[in-house]
């Protein structure tokens, strides 16, 4: 009689692979609130990557402004945060496999930014900034015209700046689109004009302004027609015919981690459906078009990019990445059809990291942290909104492919709910079926939501924008760091602020 067949030798499990980077600290939420914004006619859905929110400036009461735009209009919402960032301790309301669920509340004052409305088409973007002492308020329509609307901040100056609308202290600039083509998605990038980038450019006019508008570059893309337009201090610089309709665009900061040595200027990077493509817009009518990658497979197109801060390891710094242990490094991230958030480093024209499947669905926003390098904001189709690590850094995959959050790979929850979590299964362990044990399935209920997504919270209809702002620092004892708001933006009139700050170190992992 034949001996039964040996049972195959199981494999080791495998070992996470280690980051390049340090795990920085964890992203906690504070506190969820939802405003329900109420406008004259109902909002108007946009493309499907448009980004019709921005976050403007606070005041001393603890108000702050947000612009949000629909149809040809753009309005500015003053919301009451005050006693969510003065607050001591964490008033998050957790759901359903830990899902953050929103406190309703109601904006103060929702009033038209009368120089940005009325446009010639609807407004697909808004970009807002402080530059050389102004709040720069940028709207682009899906024509292609642009506005830009430049508010001297208090103390900024002596007298007011010159101003087209008649207030004192403002200054409106109109970029007309020189053909008008299909409409579709357009999309803006604005940055400061440096005095080494003004000198290259050889117009020595463009160093001052009799408006007392600081120089600024302002990039405009239109999809349809597959062209980017370039403006220096409001004259057209050059004009960039793509290869295919662009999706997105973010200049990369001037240095050697934007791409160029000398400093004076970075680089201009551009979604071409699956590719990103980086110019160097300096070369003016000569091409310009340094490198081209290729990052979504099976030519899925790239919704959004953000510009991420990150520290090497020793290790990391060994083999080129960083100029040595725990320097700094730019990497360039994104995100699109493919639900993936790809990290690029712009010096050596290659992938080193992926946080894959980070939302169910196409993601068509993204938003880097800045209290929390090491996690990057996802906006997906399914009306979700996540937040988790895109570096690596908690280890190997903790995601459920079964999941209603889709199976998120690397995303892990807040340190002090995997914490809890952790605990109640050693206590459930050593009880052996009584008092904590039975408590367990709930705790497991609420928590396990958290450590597949990390920080996540659902809309209730499609995204139309995300926008991150910092908050200054609390000043507390105990290493309080600080906080930001990311605002999220949907079509039924919800706009959706989130609170998080970070919390402690890094690198603990569920199993």
């Amino acid at each position: 009689m034949s001996s039964p067949p040996a049972a195959p030798e199981q494999r080791p499990p495998k070992r996470p692979k280690a980051s390049p980077f340090e795990p920085g600290p964890e992203l906690k939420p504070e506190s969820l609130t939802k405003f329900t914004l109420k406008l004259p006619h109902a909002f108007s859905p946009g493309a499907l990557n448009c980004s019709k929110v921005a976050w403007g400036s606070s005041t001393a009461s603890g108000t702050r402004t947000i612009y949000i735009a629909s149809a040809q209009h753009t309005y500015a919402v003053s919301l009451g945060l005050g006693s969510a960032e003065g607050s001591a301790g964490p008033s998050v309301v957790q759901g359903k496999e830990g899902v953050l669920v929103p406190v309703n509340a109601e904006p103060l004052l929702v009033r038209r930014e009368e120089p940005l409305c009325d446009m010639d088409a609807e407004v697909q973007c808004l970009s807002s900034g402080t530059h050389g002492g102004h709040q720069v308020l940028a709207a682009v329509d899906s024509v292609g015209n642009a506005r830009l609307l430049a508010t001297q901040l208090q103390g900024a100056g002596s007298g007011g700046a010159a101003d087209g609308e008649g207030a004192p202290g403002r200054y409106l600039m109109r970029l007309d689109a020189p053909s008008r083509g299909e409409c579709g998605w357009t999309g803006l990038a604005v940055r400061p004009l440096g005095p080494e980038a003004i000198e290259t450019s050889g117009d020595p006019s463009a160093a001052a302004s009799s408006s007392g508008l600081p120089p600024l570059e302002l990039a405009v893309a239109r999809q349809r027609m597959r062209d980017v337009r370039v403006y220096g201090s409001g004259e057209l610089v050059r004009t960039i015919h793509t290869l295919q309709g662009p999706t997105s665009l973010t200049f990369l900061p001037p240095g050697t981690y934007g791409g160029c040595g000398d400093a004076s200027a970075g680089l201009l990077a551009i979604a071409e459906e699956h590719q990103v493509a980086l110019w160097d817009i300096r070369q003016g009518e000569r091409g310009g078009c340094v490198q081209r990658l290729g990052v979504g497979s099976g030519g899925f197109p790239i919704y959004s990019m953000a510009w991420v801060t990150a520290v090497a390891t020793a290790t990391a710094a060994s083999s080129g990445l960083g100029t040595g242990a725990g320097s700094s490094v730019g990497l360039l991230a994104v995100t699109g059809a493919e639900r993936s958030v790809v990290v690029l480093e712009p010096r050596k024209w290659q992938v080193i990291a992926k946080w894959p499947g980070a939302v169910k669905y196409p993601a068509t926003h993204m938003a880097a942290s800045r209290v929390a390098p090491g996690f990057m904001y996802a906006a997906g189709l399914d009306y979700e909104l996540a937040a988790g690590r895109w570096d690596g850094s908690s280890g190997g995959s903790a995601g459920n492919s079964n999941s209603s959050s889709g199976g998120h790979g690397r995303a892990v929850g807040p340190a002090a709910f995997v914490a809890a979590r952790n605990e109640q299964r050693r206590m459930g362990a050593e009880g052996g079926g009584g008092g904590a044990g039975e408590a367990l399935p709930a705790a497991d209920d609420m928590l396990d939501g958290s450590s597949r997504a990390g920080l996540s919270f659902r809309g209730d209809s499609k995204w139309l924008g995300l926008a991150l702002t910092s908050l200054p620092a609390s000043g507390a004892a105990g290493g309080a760091g600080d906080k930001e708001l990311v605002a999220a933006l949907s079509l039924s009139g919800g706009l959706f602020v989130l609170q998080a700050a970070a919390s402690g170190k890094g690198g603990e992992t569920c199993n």
